[in-house]
């Protein structure tokens, strides 16, 4: 029996200190591993709240405008929803756009009694280029609008720094027009405007 009970006790002894040392191993590696510089960081967690926010309402729709992501590329999501219910959107439009959103309008361009709105980008850097996305909103859904001809925009008076605003029934462009050969002088009272007009074909819409 004493027998017995000394294989016992040394079993327990010599379990008792393989469990230490096996801990000890273990904490010995979490720490070599905190402690390897060389190891690349975590990257931080991409940027999720909003960098543009804005609320308006056309008639009887609600408009939501929000942008995320960084200068170089963001992500601009429009909510169009019923005024009468402002807990659900309707339809939801997702697009990338480059450069900050400097301003929304919503208008009836064409007087179809459909709103159509219009957000207005400026691009990062000195010469500030905007640009528009547009979209015309039907009963059945949402109607992305062509702006080729805005995109196109180009002369020796251009360089960039426009200005976007809906007068009447004209979407409006507005820049300073620099004189030949410099890049940053205003020639003299001098300042361009360019008028576009929405139409209609068929399915499609075109700001001309």
């Amino acid at each position: 029996m004493r027998y017995i009970q000394y294989l016992l006790t040394s079993f327990f002894l010599l379990w008792m200190t393989s469990s230490c040392n096996n801990l000890s191993e273990q904490k010995k590696a979490q720490q070599g591993r905190a402690d390897d510089s060389s190891r690349p960081a975590t990257p931080a967690p991409a940027e999720s709240r909003a960098t543009f926010k804005m609320d308006t309402t056309f008639r009887d729709y609600r408009f939501s405008v929000t942008t995320r992501g960084d200068a170089s590329l963001r992500n601009l999501f429009v909510s169009i929803g019923s005024v009468k219910d402002t807990t659900r959107a309707d339809t939801i439009v997702e697009k990338d756009v480059k450069g900050f959103i400097s301003g929304v309008v919503v208008a009836d361009l064409n007087s179809d009694g459909q709103p159509e709105i219009y957000v207005f980008s400026t691009s990062a850097g000195t010469d500030l280029y905007g640009k528009v996305y547009g979209f015309a909103v039907e009963p059945k859904g949402v109607v992305k609008i062509n702006t080729a001809v805005l995109d196109s925009l180009s002369g020796g008076d251009y360089k960039g720094r426009d200005s976007f605003y809906v007068q009447g029934k004209e979407l409006v462009r507005a820049y300073p027009a620099m004189k030949e050969g410099q890049q940053d002088v205003l020639a003299k009272d001098t300042r361009k405007t360019i008028r576009y007009h929405l139409v209609k074909s068929g399915n499609a819409y075109t700001l001309k």
